[in-house]
């Protein structure tokens, strides 16, 4: 009886989260890229510059509603069930159980999920595949493997590097830190081949209009390192004739990648166009030899990056680095209707005044996470294990930004933010289990 008073505590609490943040971000918040990829999935027009997952999602709540709701609440399901899923899966006392419920809804990384994102629908999708994971583990259930790669399909599918989240879950589900281990890994190779193809063939069939993604950053870093080198080191097929580094330098921010192409005194190839294949070879090869001339120019174009990127950003930066409240009208996306509500004030107003605080910078969740990890792997024991996978999965996430990040969003390290505390949770409830098993075998 007792068990099952907790597990309801657990589910009534999730459900009383979920509640609170539906009341505070309905309808849900739309940043530019949120209605677009709404307006591909109500047009057809699909593009590749995001990932086919989250059109497929809006698809799916188009048939519920022709607006973001569905997909706010669709959102919050996920999470909060997958939350739920952890918080029931490993053996805690049932304070434990329901602290980790407290810390996810408060923790300020958590509260954007009011953005309809592919990343939050990433985040979404990876806490149920944890759970999932964990409940399989519990309970041997097939039916939680089923759900775990379901989950895991879905989120390999919302972003174009959402693979190095997904395959540390997959290798955990596999069990290849078990027994067999060579014979698991390899099966959770298989498996990973068998999604990356799923969602390729998906994004073949379905998208209508192609664009060169790797063009944005390159042309990007081009212009960063001329700026930093104080000369023209893009190429000339990449620039207009008359720009010099001064229209470079006039555009050009650390922070985004975004109001250079956006500037026509920049001159600066726009990106999301057709191009050439010989073309984006050349570029590709321009841009490696680039980097390998004048790494310093590099280091420092990315390192101011990453510094907004991993740490705190200054107030004076957009607000839209951390969340766009929007919404962001987009042709033809019906007019979406932002009521006023008191939660809502709320919400927006403790997003506001946290931006440029720890509360929104990825490090102390990453260093949580680390410090987790490093705690598991002194135990190296079964119950170190999820730890251990959810902080290989953050950080596998996390790391490639480094190179591959246009922008110091802080939505781009939410999985790895989330994961962190997680894995944290669950060091923190398997050290307590071993102190109590300590301490009732002393009693005796």
């Amino acid at each position: 009886m007792r068990s099952r008073a907790v597990a309801a505590s657990v589910w009534l609490l999730c459900a009383a989260a979920a509640s609170v943040y539906a009341l505070a971000f309905y309808p849900g918040w739309l940043s530019f890229d949120s209605s677009y990829q709404w307006w591909q999935a109500r047009s057809g027009e699909i593009s590749n510059i995001n990932g086919i997952g989250i059109v497929l999602l809006w698809r799916v709540t188009l048939l519920l509603q022709d607006g973001p709701a569905p997909m706010l609440l669709l959102q919050l399901m996920l999470f909060w069930t997958g939350v739920a899923w952890i918080a029931l899966a490993l053996p805690a006392r049932p304070v434990f159980r329901l602290s980790l419920i407290a810390v996810l809804a408060l923790a300020p990384a958590s509260w954007l999920l009011a953005q309809i994102w592919s990343d939050t629908a990433l985040l979404a999708l990876l806490v149920l595949a944890t759970g999932a994971i964990l409940r399989y583990r519990a309970t041997g259930s097939r039916v939680f493997v089923a759900m775990a790669v379901f989950a895991l399909a879905l989120a390999m599918s919302q972003r174009h590097n959402a693979m190095f989240a997904v395959v540390p879950l997959l290798l955990w589900l596999c069990g290849a830190d078990g027994a067999m281990r060579w014979r698991r890994i390899a099966i959770a190779a298989s498996l990973t081949a068998v999604l990356l193809v799923g969602v390729q063939l998906t994004t073949r069939l379905l998208t209508r209009q192609w664009f060169p993604v790797l063009p944005s950053l390159t042309l990007w870093d081009l212009s960063g390192m001329s700026v930093h080198e104080n000369r023209m080191l893009l190429p000339d097929y990449a620039v207009a004739p008359q720009s010099s580094v001064a229209d470079l330098a006039s555009a050009y921010v650390p922070w985004s990648n975004t109001p250079l192409f956006a500037s026509p005194r920049a001159g600066v190839r726009y990106p999301f166009q057709p191009w050439p294949e010989e073309e984006q070879r050349r570029l590709t090869h321009d841009w490696l030899t680039t980097v390998a001339r004048h790494p310093s120019a590099y280091l420092a174009h990315r390192g101011a990056l990453l510094a907004d990127l991993f740490g705190t950003r200054a107030r004076e930066l957009p607000a839209e680095l951390t969340f766009v409240p929007g919404p962001v009208q987009y042709r033809d996306n019906p007019v979406v209707a932002m009521h006023d509500s008191a939660p809502r004030r709320l919400a927006r107003h403790a997003l506001d005044r946290l931006r440029d605080t720890v509360a929104f910078a990825a490090w102390p969740y990453l260093l949580i996470g680390a410090v987790a990890a490093l705690h598991a792997l002194r135990r190296r024991d079964s119950r170190s294990a999820p730890a251990l996978w959810l902080c290989a999965s953050a950080w596998a996430y996390a790391l490639p930004y480094a190179v591959l990040a246009p922008a110091a969003e802080f939505r781009y390290l939410l999985w790895s933010c989330i994961a962190s505390l997680i894995a944290a949770w669950i060091r923190i409830c398997g050290h307590a289990s071993d102190t109590r098993a300590a301490a009732d075998a002393g009693t005796h």
